[in-house]
């Protein structure tokens, strides 16, 4: 895929962030998954998760590397730079964006064809949020470098909605936020919607007893992703096999 492509899908991608057009994201966690979803009609884009990446690689989430990352998602953003009839955007899961080396980061995943990414505003080195401005001006460097390449602590909702508007006039085009270690409530969610004009990112919980695309749909999110939902219903199914013959 030329540069000229890779610049009109990541157009194409950043334009799906709407209500009208909600991407749902099934998080591949590996070439084989990414193929599958790159196949499917109603796969408008792939993500990837590192969670996933992670538990593949033998390392812990929080000890994921770049270079285990990048080694990782490979086969995740080949699967849709090669999606027949046409190519599909990709997104990955940068974690922290790797400290200092958030501008490599970007570069490379790239440079492999991905179209999209998200960064956490979590220093993984300190173990503590980035303040306000620096997780913002990490953001504008992350932009930044993409134009260039041609392509803890427990927080409040106000406090979050701080930050993600700061965020999204760095350049971004969604937000998460991290419900730490809780599902974010239907009430949270409004609220967020309406502080960011709509340009929300929640995860769906593959669960019974919560909202379903549906209903999130109907709240008004731009964007919904699975994170490690669909790996780790794979992994239960294989363990449940596995289980059975042994």
């Amino acid at each position: 895929m030329d540069r000229t492509q890779q610049n009109l899908l990541a157009q194409k991608f950043a334009a799906m962030h709407n209500p009208k057009d909600l991407p749902m994201l099934c998080n591949a966690f590996d070439g084989g998954s990414a193929r599958a979803l790159a196949s499917h009609p109603r796969a408008k884009a792939i993500a990837s998760a590192s969670y996933s990446i992670a538990i593949s690689c033998g390392s812990a989430d929080n000890d994921l590397t770049l270079e285990e990352n990048l080694a990782g998602v490979k086969g995740i953003i080949a699967a849709g730079v090669n999606a027949q009839p046409h190519p599909k955007p990709v997104t990955i899961d940068l974690q922290d964006g790797y400290g200092s080396h958030l501008e490599r980061a970007i570069e490379e995943i790239i440079k492999l064809g991905a179209v999209g990414c998200n960064i956490e505003d979590f220093n993984r080195e300190t173990n503590a949020l980035w303040s306000v401005e620096e997780a913002a001006q990490r953001v504008a460097r992350a932009k930044q470098t993409a134009a260039r390449c041609g392509g803890g602590a427990e927080v409040g909702l106000d406090a979050a909605i701080k930050r993600g508007k700061a965020y999204l006039a760095a350049g971004a085009t969604t937000v998460f936020v991290w419900g730490g270690g809780r599902v974010v409530q239907s009430a949270e969610i409004k609220t967020l919607v309406k502080e960011f004009g709509g340009l929300l990112n929640v995860s769906m919980q593959l669960r019974e007893g919560f909202l379903n695309k549906q209903e999130i749909q109907a709240l008004g999110v731009a964007r919904v992703s699975m994170g490690p939902g669909l790996y780790t219903k794979a992994l239960n199914a294989f363990s449940s096999e596995a289980d059975a013959i042994l």
